[in-house]
C-alpha cells in the first residue's frame, strides 16, 4: 500500500508512483478517462486514487460503486494524471482486448436501448445478447480466451469473486456512456459450460412516465387515480418479471405530493431516484429486507409506502396490515391476471378478512411491442384470425414489415397493456367468503371487468401493435 498523507492540500509527484495493476484495472477506462482518475494501490477494501479535485464528492461516489471499495482520495495536477492515464490504460496491456470489447459491448447496448446483457457460454466460446424491447437478440460472438477474459473483467467491476466460478455471484458497477450514468447489476450462474454472466442496465435518472404515457386508457384511468390518490389502501400490480410493474408504482407515486406527504418506498433494486421520496435499499446482510423497512416506515408517520415486491409470508403480511392503519400500500405481485392476484396473496398467508377489507385496486399488465409506424402495413383479417381473438371478419388490423428505422424488426420501443379490478362490496364479501379466482372473474365480468386481450385488441385495431405481438405475450390466454 502506498503511504500517503490524505489531509494534506498539496499536490502529489505521481510520476515517481509505481501504479498497482491490480488496482489500474478495477476503475474502466473509460471512466478513468472521463474524469481524470489514476488508481495508485488498492489494500484489502480500500482503493487510493489520484484525481485533481479530492472535494469531487459525485466522482468519489462513482468509484466507489464501481468498484464497490473505500475511496481514498489524493490531489495531483490535471496533466500529470492524463499523462499516466495513457501509459496505465495502453492497448498493448493483458487485459486491453477485454477492456475494449466490453467497453463495445457497454457502448452497442445502451445506443440500442437494451436492458439486459447475456454473456452466455457456447462450444467454442460466448455468445453476447442483449435485451430490446423484450426480446433478445445475439449481437456478436466471443471466442473463449476473449470470453473469459471479458467474464473476469465484469466479475472485477462488479465486486465479485474472479476465482469462483462454481457457485451464484450477484454484484453492481456503474457505466459511464456519452454522459449517462447507467447502474449494472450483475448475475452469474456456473453452467455445464462455463459461466453465464447476466447485466440488468438500469438508469437511475430515467423520467417516470405518466399514466397516459404508460398507455392506460382513459375509461379506467379516473376509477384507478383516485385509487392511488385515496388516502388509505391497497393497491396491487401484478405481472410476470419485466412487464413494468415497478414503472406503474412510480407513476403512482408521481400522483401524491411530495411537499405536503411523507412518501416512502423499499425496492430491490432502487430502479429510479425520485426526489422528494425516502426510498429503501434492501440489504439483506444489513438486516434490511421489505418486511423490516416497512415496520419501520410505520414508525415514521407515512402516508404512502411502496414495496417494490411481496416475495414472502412477512412482508405480504406486514404490507396488507399496513393498508388498515390509515396508509396506502402499494406494491407488486407475480400473478397471471387480476382476479388470481387474491389467490397469490392467500398463498402468501394474507388472511382472506385483511384482503377484504384493505384491498382496493388491482392491476395486472404485460409490455407489447409497438408497430414502427414508418414500415408497418395494414391488412384484413381473416376467419381464423377472427375466431381465435373474437374479432369480426374483414377488420383492419397492422402486421409488422421491417425497415432502416426499426433496424429490421418491425417494431420501435413497448407499451403496456392493462386490465383492471377494482375492489367493491360485492367482491369484498366474495373474497371474505373464499371464492376462488374463478368466481371473482365471473363476478367482475358482470360489473365491467374486462380481460386483458380486450385492452391489446384495442391497441391492434389502432395500429399501435399486432396480434402475433399478443399473441407472443398472452399465448396462455389466447389460448385460453
Amino acid at each position: 500500500m502506498i503511504a500517503l498523507d490524505n489531509a494534506s492540500t498539496e499536490y502529489f509527484d505521481i510520476a515517481r508512483i509505481q501504479l498497482e495493476p491490480d488496482a489500474v484495472r478495477r476503475v474502466p477506462r473509460a471512466l478513468a478517462l472521463r474524469h481524470d482518475i489514476l488508481s495508485l494501490s488498492s489494500e484489502g477494501n480500500q482503493i487510493t486514487i489520484a484525481m485533481p479535485d479530492v472535494n469531487d464528492k459525485d466522482t468519489i461516489d462513482r468509484v466507489r460503486l464501481v468498484t464497490g471499495m473505500h475511496v481514498r482520495a489524493v490531489p495531483a495536477p490535471r496533466e500529470a494524471i492524463r499523462a499516466r492515464l495513457l501509459d496505465a490504460y495502453s492497448e498493448r496491456g493483458d487485459e486491453a482486448p477485454a477492456v475494449r470489447a466490453l467497453d463495445e459491448i457497454h457502448s452497442f447496448a445502451v445506443e440500442s436501448g437494451a436492458s439486459d446483457i447475456h454473456v452466455e457460454p457456447a462450444e467454442a466460446g460466448a455468445r453476447v445478447r442483449q435485451r430490446v424491447d423484450g426480446v433478445l437478440r445475439e449481437v456478436r460472438t466471443l471466442p473463449a480466451e476473449l470470453y473469459a477474459q471479458v467474464s473476469s473483467r465484469i466479475k472485477l467491476l462488479a465486486g465479485m469473486d474472479i476465482a469462483d466460478r462454481r457457485q451464484p455471484q450477484d454484484g453492481r458497477y456503474a457505466i459511464e456512456h456519452a454522459g449517462r450514468s447507467l447502474d449494472a447489476r450483475v448475475s452469474s450462474m456456473p453452467t455445464i459450460r462455463g459461466e453465464k454472466l447476466v447485466v440488468r442496465l438500469l438508469d437511475n435518472h430515467s423520467r417516470v412516465p405518466s399514466f397516459e404515457q404508460l398507455g392506460m386508457h382513459e375509461r379506467h384511468l379516473g376509477t384507478f387515480r383516485r385509487a392511488v390518490r385515496a388516502p388509505h389502501g391497497f393497491v396491487v400490480v401484478c405481472g410476470p418479471t419485466g412487464s413494468g410493474k415497478t414503472t406503474t408504482l412510480y407513476a403512482a407515486m408521481n400522483e401524491r405530493s411530495v411537499d405536503s406527504e411523507n412518501l416512502c418506498s423499499v425496492e430491490d433494486p432502487v430502479e429510479v431516484r425520485m426526489p422528494g421520496i425516502a426510498q429503501v435499499q434492501v440489504n439483506a446482510r444489513a438486516g434490511v429486507t421489505f418486511a423490516s423497512a416497512v415496520r419501520a416506515f410505520l414508525r415514521q408517520d407515512p402516508n404512502v409506502i411502496m414495496v417494490g415486491e411481496m416475495r414472502d409470508e412477512e412482508t405480504a403480511g406486514v404490507a396488507a396490515t399496513a393498508s388498515l392503519s390509515g396508509q396506502l400500500v402499494l406494491t407488486t405481485v407475480h400473478a397471471n391476471d387480476a382476479p388470481k392476484t387474491v389467490d397469490r396473496l392467500v398463498e402468501l398467508g394474507v388472511a382472506r378478512h385483511t384482503i377484504a377489507a384493505g384491498l382496493t385496486a388491482v392491476v395486472s399488465q404485460r409490455l407489447v411491442r409497438r408497430l414502427c409506424k414508418t414500415c408497418r402495413k395494414p391488412y384484413e383479417i381473416d376467419g381464423g384470425f377472427a375466431q381465435e381473438f373474437g374479432m369480426q371478419n374483414g377488420a383492419i388490423v397492422y402486421a409488422p414489415s421491417g425497415c432502416v428505422s426499426c433496424k429490421g424488426s418491425g417494431y420501435m420501443g413497448r407499451t403496456a397493456i392493462f386490465e383492471y379490478l377494482f375492489i367493491d362490496d360485492a367482491l369484498r364479501s366474495l373474497i371474505a367468503a373464499g371464492a376462488s379466482s374463478v368466481e371473482l372473474h365471473e363476478k367482475a365480468r358482470k360489473a365491467g371487468y374486462e380481460p386483458m386481450l380486450a385492452d391489446g385488441l384495442r391497441l391492434a385495431l389502432l395500429g399501435q401493435t399486432s396480434l402475433e405481438e399478443l399473441r407472443r405475450v398472452l399465448s396462455l390466454e389466447v389460448a385460453a
